[in-house]
Parts: structure tokens; sequence; C-alpha cells
């Protein structure tokens, strides 16, 4: 790459670092493992779901636990100025849906 062509890309470069866009959400590594510790939290404090637990769901937020129960997890939505992307907001508990109960 010549020194012409890295005269043009510099400018851009630096003006994309400061747009809005350059704020960005955790990486998914990250959200992945501040989601997990919300729902394993929930397992240890409910002595319940920790004896009986069949999985951790997180891509789906759910935990299954039991004969058929399942503990949903949710975001709840957050406005956010125009450009900002992120970061997401907790994982909250949502409801029980335990069928045999």
């Amino acid at each position: 790459m010549g020194t012409h062509n890295m005269k043009q890309i510099i400018p851009i470069l630096i003006s994309f670092s400061f747009s809005p866009m350059a704020i960005a959400a955790l990486p998914p590594q990250y959200q992945n493992v501040k989601d997990l510790e919300v729902m394993v939290n929930y397992v240890k404090e409910n002595p319940d779901v920790a004896a009986t637990l069949k999985s951790i769901d997180l891509e789906n937020q759910t935990i299954n636990y039991g004969q058929d129960c399942q503990v949903t997890f949710e975001r709840q939505p957050s406005p956010k100025p125009l450009g900002w992307v992120g970061p997401a907001e907790p994982l909250q508990f949502k409801a029980i849906n335990c069928p045999g109960k």
C-alpha cells in the first residue's frame, strides 16, 4: 500500500473512531458471561431449582428443572440515543412455568 493510499485511509479511520457508532455493545463473550451469572445466581438462590436442575439455556434465556418446569428471563427494553447500541440491559427474572405444580 503506497503512502498516497495511507493518507486517504487515515482520515476515514479517525472519523469512524469518533462517530456515535463507536459506542458499542459488550462483545458477545462478556455479555454471555453477565447473562449466565444472573441465571446461575437464580439457581443458587432457589434450592428447589438447584436440586432438580436439568439445564440452563443461555440462548433462550431459560432454566429447565424438575418435571417440565421452566424459569424464563428477559431483558427490559431501554431507550437509547440515536446511534447508541449498547450495553444491553441486564437479564431479569420474568416467570416460572411449572405445569406439575
